[in-house]
């Protein structure tokens, strides 16, 4: 028998999904600064003014919302899922995402600079352009997902996975990644890609992320000069 305490606990792979109710109130039809939304499902109606302080969402769900160009300040969301949402160029600077879920979301161009994200989920989506700089990740998933020109500069990752994403002219200038797997996304086009060290690629990503590697390190392909 194995001595007591010796088995050790499963490694965490995944974020941990969201704990929602088994049923919902309905949400206000208005977003007011300094709200706490508690087991509600919002939906497209719930009208967002263009400024919103100290929200703060838990055990809820917002389907169909239209948050585009809000800026929120002071924002915490925890046991949150978003499905349907259109966040394109929302302002969520520092905010504090636990156990959070993006499903088919709109997220061109929403600023997540300096936010706090744990356990986080963002699949089937489009983030193009997004900005996630200074942003400190742990366990943080994008699926399916489009990231086009998102700058990821000084981001803090560990145990992240972008899997399947368009990472194309993404920049990861002076990003720390710490066992951060990018399988079956594109990284022929990555900036910054030395900073990718500690991440983890399958062998069919190995020529495209040499290019930049070689660009990176000042290396010149060249032919074998003459005599």
């Amino acid at each position: 028998m194995a001595p007591r305490g010796s088995r050790s606990r499963p490694t965490k792979r995944r974020p941990e999904p969201p704990d929602l109710p088994d049923e919902f109130a309905a949400a206000p039809g208005e977003v007011e600064g300094g709200d706490l939304w508690d087991c509600v499902e919002a939906g497209a109606e719930v009208q967002v003014p263009e400024r919103v302080a100290d929200l703060r969402i838990q055990e809820s769900r917002w389907v169909g919302g239209d948050l585009t160009g809000v800026r929120f300040t002071g924002l915490e969301c925890r046991d949150v899922e978003f499905v349907h949402c259109d966040l394109s160029g929302a302002r969520l600077e520092e905010a504090v995402l636990t156990r959070v879920v993006f499903t088919d979301c709109r997220l061109t161009g929403t600023a997540f600079d300096g936010a706090q994200l744990t356990d986080v989920h963002i699949s089937d989506s489009t983030a193009d352009l997004a900005g996630l700089r200074m942003t400190k990740a742990r366990f943080l998933l994008v699926e399916n997902t489009s990231l086009r020109g998102a700058d990821f500069y000084e981001f803090d990752g560990e145990h992240c996975a972008l899997l399947g994403c368009d990472l194309g002219e993404a920049s990861f200038d002076t990003a720390r990644l710490r066992e951060t797997d990018l399988h079956g996304s594109t990284v022929d086009d990555v900036r910054g890609v030395l900073s990718l060290r500690g991440t983890r690629i399958s062998p069919d990503q190995i020529v495209p992320l040499a290019g930049g590697l070689l660009d990176a390190l000042g290396i010149q392909v060249t032919e074998r000069p003459a005599g």
